[in-house]
C-alpha cells in the first residue's frame, strides 16, 4: 500500500462526522453510567 492509496482512503473519509460519532455514543455510554449510580443513590436515600 503505497502513499497515494492511503490518501485516496483518508480523503474519502469526512473526519468530522467520525469524531462527533465516536462523542454521541461515549456520551450516550456516560448518560446510562450516570442514571444508574444516580438511581441506586436515590433507591438507598429512599429506603434509608
Amino acid at each position: 500500500m503505497d502513499a497515494a492509496a492511503v490518501t485516496a482512503i483518508t480523503s474519502a473519509v469526512d473526519f468530522a462526522s467520525v469524531v462527533t460519532g465516536i462523542g454521541a455514543v461515549f456520551a450516550a455510554v456516560v448518560l446510562v453510567k450516570v442514571a444508574i449510580v444516580g438511581g441506586s443513590k436515590l433507591i438507598s436515600a429512599i429506603r434509608g
